[in-house]
């Protein structure tokens, strides 16, 4: 990533950021936080040198900004977790999309209540008034002194705190939707994506709506669409137009809350997928899983015949323009959430077809992952301590060996859970994490059998990738810093610069040296403990139609 800050140009946004020392006197928010999640800074570098993203270029040319480094695996779930609490997957308990210690090999999926620790927000709120919208893992909602609005994959009736809230919000925005839709939803690409650019536009009005009636001191806002864009049209200029939307919509925050900070981050950054790795269909034919008898014969001789998720999507896509010109569906989900979606579903493979008793390795990743059929952890757990080593010994030596279709190696990084994942809720983890080169196949675990095939095109052009961007701009922060921080380093950041205690469980630490003098600040022991999760019944069916299943 090249982070050089682009050279001032003072004709930028009408000089927004210019007047820097008056915003203290002026501010409404002392600290406005803007998510642009999946915001890749190699693509931010580009578009702001095209002059795409001029606001953000007067931010960085003024301000710091630098790569971000995401969790291991950089997914949705455990990176999000890890920026709203400053701590990583071992103590805030968060490992992927699927729930962990359950008593079911096919777990919920987790919503906020899965979080271990604190949100930084929670801790914000005891001094100072806070306002949070749209980030992933905020339903349901937690009471703070301000306001919040939960994010990705709500519910579509969810209300925000406090109760009530949203009727006010759509009195504003009445469109205002808590996750974007998906491509499918319809036919023609251009209204798709000018419907996600109006989605971001909405969201920026929405919070400022929001400001004017709670006056918070600090303002979160998350920006899904940047992302949803980018798996669906990877290289296709028309992602542009929602990076424009989202810049328009952080000028038009800055213009009207004059913050004294403005801090930009993203969980991840983005790049191309060539193709997707089916880690259970692997681990069945390599041994590692067994199927039962008799109960799953049907379902099993089916799967071996192309009877799968991920052919009968591509029939169903394939199917759809004339389905809906007939009028026999109003948008694809009704094509996998229907009645006939329903009742296909009945007939595919899954996890509850395999005899656990003979298995002893598992996925339920969406990068990649594996994990071990525990005694003590797992329902019908039969790998023993002491077998656990030569187990992974064993997945290890076949991980290095496996080659893509093109003959390259698949997997760059293979790590033991154990030497990735510090803390209380270490051992509810993975005990395999592996990536493949240049992030450009995805592990697909979650799901369960998705694919006969070990390998599969992907359906979606775009994947995450490690390093996504922070920027930070306001009193005191040194111009042209890039340094190279941790996304678990926000959340002490923050709370650091807001001269509010720094927990001691937080893995992250305040980055001082983005700050002219550094910065003084206090570590804290503070209570870690949050309610267990609970997950909401539909939420996989609405993760499927986002493209992660």
């Amino acid at each position: 990533m090249d982070v050089e800050s682009p050279q001032p140009d003072a004709s930028v946004c009408g000089g927004i950021l210019k007047a820097r020392g008056g915003l203290r006197q002026e501010a409404m928010v002392e600290l406005l936080i803007v998510a642009w999640d999946g915001a890749d800074p190699d693509l931010l570098a580009k578009w702001m040198a095209e002059g795409e993203l001029p606001v953000l270029r007067e931010l960085v040319t003024h301000g710091a900004w630098g790569p971000l480094e995401s969790t291991i695996p950089p997914m949705t779930p455990p990176a999000w977790g890890t920026f709203h609490t400053g701590c990583g997957p071992g103590r805030h308990g968060i490992f992927g999309w699927a729930a962990t210690a359950t008593a079911s090999y096919t777990p919920p999926l987790v919503d906020g209540r899965a979080l271990s620790a604190p949100t930084f927000w929670e801790l914000l709120s005891r001094d100072r008034r806070v306002g949070v919208m749209g980030f992933p893992l905020t339903y349901p909602v937690r009471a703070v002194d301000g306001f919040w609005l939960p994010g990705l994959l709500s519910p579509p009736d969810a209300d925000g705190h406090p109760p009530g809230i949203m009727a006010h919000v759509r009195r504003h925005v009445p469109q205002y939707m808590f996750s974007p839709p998906d491509y499918a939803h319809t036919l023609e690409r251009g209204a798709w994506v000018q419907r996600l650019a109006q989605l971001t536009l909405d969201q920026s009005r929405a919070a400022l709506a929001l400001a004017e009636t709670h006056q918070p001191a600090v303002l979160g806002l998350h920006v899904q669409t940047t992302d949803t864009v980018q798996h669906v049209l990877w290289g296709k200029p028309e992602a542009r137009e929602v990076y424009r939307a989202a810049d328009r919509g952080l000028g038009d925050l800055i213009e009207k809350l004059r913050p004294r900070w403005i801090a930009l981050v993203s969980d991840h950054g983005m790049g191309p997928v060539e193709g997707e790795f089916h880690v259970n269909t692997w681990l069945l034919e390599e041994g590692f899983l067994r199927l039962k008898g008799r109960a799953s014969r049907g379902r099993a001789f089916l799967f071996r015949h192309g009877f799968t998720p991920r052919n009968l999507m591509q029939l169903g896509l394939r199917m759809y323009p004339l389905a809906q010109r007939l009028g026999l569906v109003r948008n694809a989900n009704e094509l996998w959430f229907g009645s006939l979606g329903r009742t296909l579903r009945r007939f595919f493979l899954s996890l509850d077809d395999v005899d656990w008793k003979r298995s002893v390795a598992y996925s339920q990743c969406d990068v990649g992952a594996i994990r071990l059929n525990r005694v003590g952890r797992e329902p019908q757990g039969i790998v023993q301590p002491q077998d656990e080593g030569p187990v992974l010994r064993q997945l290890e030596e076949a991980l290095r060996e496996l080659r893509t279709p093109d003959g390259e190696k698949l997997v760059d990084f293979c790590a033991r859970g154990s030497e990735i994942y510090k803390g209380p809720k270490a051992a509810l983890g993975p005990e395999l994490v592996f990536l493949s080169r240049g992030l450009r196949w995805m592990g697909k675990g979650l799901g369960g059998f998705l694919q006969r095939e070990r390998f599969y095109p992907p359906p979606l052009p775009g994947g995450h990738r490690l390093d996504g961007t922070w920027a930070l701009h306001g009193a005191g922060v040194t111009p042209g810093n890039t340094a190279r921080l941790s996304l678990a380093d926000i959340a002490p950041t923050m709370l650091a610069l807001l001269g509010v205690p720094v927990p001691t469980w937080m893995d992250g630490r305040p980055a001082t040296e983005l700050f002219e003098g550094g910065l003084d600040f206090l570590r804290a022991d503070l209570p870690d403990s949050q309610t267990d999760l609970q997950a909401e019944d539909d939420t996989l069916e609405r993760l499927r139609g986002l493209g992660y299943l």
